[in-house]
């Protein structure tokens, strides 16, 4: 089964079309209740007859619950990766702000103008 995102008036939910398995983004969809009513319907259906399906359902209904079991968990980085981290930004050069590499500095309209028009040239094969 393959899955979409519709952009009509429910663009948040997902679809999905009934033609072979589940997609694994339709497994997510269906195991967090993402899917429209008649989406997770169809794949109620093809869960019934697909064992392969169950088992990817089952799958990431384990990991989701992993996933929210250890969400409260403290993670700690090693001493050594933080160091190596940190060491790589230290050691990075400056480089150019935002406002500098959005409006590049002696390049003036004419010259912008001048581009432009040679690329459009271009593409016209002239």
């Amino acid at each position: 089964m393959h899955f979409s995102r519709p952009s009509g008036p429910n663009p948040g939910h997902r679809e999905f079309s009934s033609v072979e398995h589940l997609s694994a983004e339709a497994v997510a969809g269906f195991v967090d209740n993402e899917l429209p009513t008649i989406a997770m319907n169809r794949a109620r259906i093809h869960l019934v007859h697909c064992q392969e399906c169950r088992a990817e359902v089952s799958e990431q209904r384990r990991a989701a619950e992993r996933l929210r079991r250890i969400a409260d968990e403290k993670v700690e980085v090693p001493s050594t990766l933080m160091a190596k981290l940190t060491s790589i930004a230290q050691s990075c050069p400056e480089g150019p702000d935002a406002q500098e590499v959005a409006h590049p500095r002696g390049e003036t309209i004419l010259a912008k103008v001048e581009v432009f028009y040679r690329a459009v040239r271009k593409n016209q094969g002239k």
